[in-house]
């Protein structure tokens, strides 16, 4: 069954703009989100695997899209840069396209230089000298290239640098020779510098330069290898490709798919060749269900940065604004932002760029003065309220600003556990909180905390990772304070981390008792009973009726009916029809496979029985 992604980009246009772009793509089915901001809790639904498999389908999901995010980023030259104005930089690893003993080495050598009609030139290290006869055996020598046949694993790999067609051949040259110094020559990449010899070829519409590079490092003997997780990868050699093409005057752009909004797969090398073969255009890979969600919410990212954009420029540059929304939209509909960014100049998008930048500097001066302003007063409480406030703010800002390593943390859940008081939908929050908050300002004067400060951080929402790291700080220098001022002597990290970690635990026993007893009062009044008298102990529970087991069937029952009407909303939706039948024919096929296996099996057991006797006959 394949997935349509226009499909998925339909409800993600309908979601809310609080929620991710990969929460709006996958909607209810994926997760239960929690209208605060950084303060998701994620429940796994959809039904066909066991929840522990499929949790950990979709934590694999949720990594993979910010991968696909990171990668979206440009490297430099700011946020409000457009992608698809350029030709894309062109770099490839030709697969199987090493030599691994003197045989090849010699083989490629030929191939690449037409018989001896092209030109090969050494590295730079070795001055760019032509090869001769000379020169190749002291390479391979240097090289270590076993003799004919005796070779193993590739001693060398080859890399290919294409530019445009059209593009002067003598800069694409010198562009590709400076390629080929700078990721494989000068030692920034890989752990090592490494050897190698290029061949420059103009007998295709694309000039390209071919590079093979000898693996083993030359300084610190390590092996050449090609890694999405290292710095020598395709993201790095196309951005390096980019910048020294650039100085060649050949202007070229390092995007990644997603970020054009093209959002059909790959076409496969072998499907090129195969359409080149049958005169045809060649056909992408239709989409699998994971392929069409992370292309979905990549796109819808996309849309909402450039939307971002939009506002960020709309006084300033109306015009600006327009070409971003139109972008905004077409990535959103699944439509190639290519035709709107095509024919925005070189001049004309540095200038959007700048006005996009200045924008971004203007909100980080006001975000860097409020902080400062927060600092300088003086009570405790106002102080705590109006750094959840800022933490809003900085959680808002955050994406704008391409999520600066210091504003990330408020973008995310926290992570201690501390600093949940009452739900702000709660209902009898407003009949304990006085009492709660007593106890709470006692506990926090024994362990030299601010007491009405203490109470504040625990009056809103669970914060988000960034401000519970600032609560943190707070509640440290309060006890440092209070300590000086009751002529303590000094404390070490581990002591006062000890005590802190304390008071947490107490605050939260209090509002567990808190939320115990209002939860009785609130079952007997839903019964038609009057609240019971509490109790003056520290447990204070309300008495009621009801057994353990009762209220434990109770629960039972009411997440019984939840999950019954969760599973009718998502029986209704039609992706989720899409994915059931997906899973379903999985299903089929594995047993249909387990079958013909099973059957197989009887077959060969049958027949080695056969010739057991056959052999035992003829003895």
């Amino acid at each position: 069954m394949s997935f349509h992604v226009r499909d998925l980009l339909k409800r993600a246009r309908s979601a809310p703009g609080t929620v991710s772009a990969l929460d709006a793509v996958m909607g209810e089915d994926w997760a239960i989100v929690d209208a605060g901001r950084a303060r998701r809790t994620r429940e796994i639904q959809m039904g066909g695997f066991s929840r522990k498999k499929q949790s950990n389908e979709n934590s694999a999901l949720l990594s993979a899209h910010k991968r696909d995010v990171d990668r979206m980023r440009p490297a430099s030259g700011g946020g409000g840069r457009l992608p698809g104005r350029n030709p894309q930089a062109v770099v490839k690893m030709i697969r199987n396209g090493g030599a691994s003993d003197m045989r090849g080495m010699k083989a490629q050598m030929d191939y690449l230089s037409r018989e001896g009609k092209e030109p090969l030139e050494r590295s730079e290290a070795n001055m760019g000298i032509g090869i001769d006869a000379a020169q190749e055996a002291e390479m391979a020598d240097a090289w270590r290239m076993p003799p004919e046949g005796s070779g193993r694993a590739d001693r060398t790999s080859h890399f290919l640098a294409s530019f445009p067609e059209g593009t002067d051949a003598e800069a694409a040259k010198r562009a590709g020779r400076a390629w080929a110094e700078e990721m494989f020559g000068s030692g920034k990449y890989g752990g090592d510098s490494y050897d190698y010899y290029t061949a420059f070829h103009t007998d295709r519409a694309h000039p390209h330069m071919h590079v093979i590079v000898y693996r083993r490092g030359l300084e610190e003997g390590a092996w050449l290898k090609v890694s999405q997780r290292g710095d020598l990868n395709y993201d790095t050699m196309r951005a390096v490709l980019v910048d020294v093409a650039g100085r060649e005057g050949i202007e070229l752009e390092a995007t990644t798919r997603f970020a054009r909004a093209v959002h059909d797969r790959p076409v496969p090398d072998a499907e090129y060749r195969r359409a080149a073969e049958e005169k045809r255009e060649p056909v992408p890979p239709a989409h699998t269900r994971r392929s069409a969600i992370l292309a979905a919410a990549a796109l819808m990212h996309q849309s909402r940065h450039f939307a971002t954009q939009a506002q960020l420029v709309e006084a300033t540059s109306p015009e600006a604004a327009r070409v971003y929304r139109a972008a905004s939209t077409a990535a959103s509909h699944g439509g190639v932002i290519m035709a709107i960014t095509r024919n925005i100049s070189t001049q004309k998008e540095a200038e959007m760029n700048e006005r996009v930048e200045a924008a971004k500097v203007e909100i980080r001066d006001n975000i860097d003065k409020v902080d400062r302003d927060m600092k300088e007063i003086g009570d405790g409480a106002t102080r705590m309220r109006l750094a959840r406030d800022i933490a809003d703010l900085k959680a808002d800002t955050a994406p704008i600003l391409s999520n600066p390593r210091d504003l990330a943390p408020f973008t995310e859940a926290g992570t201690s556990g501390r600093y949940r008081g009452f739900d702000a939908d709660d209902p009898n929050a407003k009949i304990a909180r006085s009492a709660v908050e007593t106890k709470i300002k006692a506990v926090a004067t024994r362990y030299g905390t601010d007491p009405e400060a203490t109470v504040e951080r625990y009056a809103g929402p669970a914060p988000s990772k960034g401000l519970e790291q600032q609560f943190d700080s707070a509640e440290v220098e309060e006890r440092a304070r209070t300590r000086v001022a009751r002529g303590d002597g000094p404390e070490d990290v581990q002591s006062r981390d000890i005590a802190l970690t304390k008071m947490h635990r107490e605050i939260a026993t209090i509002y567990d008792n808190a939320r115990s007893r209002d939860e009785g009062a609130s079952r007997q009044e839903r019964d038609g009973a009057a609240p019971a008298g509490r109790s003056g102990n520290d447990d204070g529970r309300a008495a009621t009726s009801e057994t353990p087991a009762q209220v434990q069937e109770r629960a039972r029952q009411a997440t019984a009916r939840n999950e019954a009407a969760r599973q009718a909303a998502r029986e209704a939706d039609p992706v989720y029809q899409q994915v059931a039948a997906e899973q379903a024919a999985e299903k089929r096929d594995a047993a249909k496979r387990e079958d013909a296996k099973r059957q197989q099996d009887r077959a060969d057991a049958e027949r080695s029985k056969r010739e057991r006797d056959d052999n035992g006959h003829g003895r």
